[in-house]
């Protein structure tokens, strides 16, 4: 009974593998790949490719791909602005990167710059709109270190990522939803100031308001607006007792992906 179970898996594991060889795909190839490591791959038609990683830690990353060229079944190479990629990037449901008229002419496509919670699971999947044609590409993951940049989740004044006085600290918004809370803690009495500036080279505007408490703003207009070329912004002066605690609130204006730069003087 035992040799004949071993026949009946032997010829299953046989005909699987016969299965993939001769092209039948059920479903997108899957990869898992770690940031700044540059791989290589290809699909064909309307199939697909996805690949998995972690957000990083300390810091921001974002992604490029490089094509390298598309090949009909006829053996003719395709060049031209009507072939495309589409990308779409997700995480915990959520879409992010989606683009789906990147031109095969552009010959790279580059994200905007994300940040996530350390070990937040990310896929990219990467497709076309030709059923016809082989395309081949690279891609990378670019991971940049940062001890001094918004450590998320700091979505709520709880979780706010605290910051120090002399030290400039950076961060992005990523989407419209996206917050980021930011906490100073006085090292002795007196006057600080805070300061911010857009740093995204797109025309756009990103909203910071002060709190000197989790729940209480630090004063009566909604927000200070930092545009994008318009250098470092006074947010507020304040004057604060030792040991104190103040909050700065960073939320979108009217663009997504925008990043910025903070600090206490």
């Amino acid at each position: 009974m035992r040799k004949f179970k071993k026949v009946l898996l032997t010829a299953a594991a046989l005909f699987a593998a016969i299965t993939i060889t001769g092209g039948v795909k059920a479903s997108a190839a899957d990869y898992n790949i770690g940031v700044n490591q540059e791989v290589k791959g290809s699909f064909t038609g309307n199939d697909s490719n996805t690949y998995n990683f972690k957000a990083p830690g300390k810091g921001y990353f974002h992604i490029e791909v490089y094509f390298e060229g598309g090949v009909h079944e006829n053996g003719r190479t395709v060049t031209g602005t009507n072939v495309t990629f589409k990308t779409q990037m997700k995480s915990e449901y959520k879409n992010y990167w989606n683009d789906n008229w990147i031109g095969l002419s552009e010959q790279k496509a580059v994200s905007p710059n994300y940040c996530f919670r350390a070990g937040q699971p990310i896929s990219l999947t990467l497709s076309s709109n030709w059923s016809d044609v082989t395309f081949s590409y690279k891609l990378k993951v670019v991971y940049t270190k940062d001890k001094y940049f918004d450590k998320e989740n700091n979505g709520t004044a709880g979780k706010a990522t605290s910051i120090k006085k002399k030290k400039t600290y950076s961060g992005i918004i990523t989407d419209g939803s996206d917050v980021d809370w930011f906490v100073f803690k006085a090292p002795k009495a007196g006057k600080y100031r805070f300061m911010a500036v857009n740093t995204e080279e797109k025309h756009c505007w990103t909203a910071f308001t002060p709190y000197i408490s989790k729940y209480k703003k630090g004063f009566s207009k909604a927000y200070v607006a930092a545009y994008a070329g318009d250098g470092w912004q006074n947010i507020i002066t304040v004057k604060l007792k030792k040991g104190q605690k103040y909050y700065i609130k960073v939320a979108k204006g009217y663009t997504d992906n925008a990043s910025y730069k903070i600090k206490v003087k």
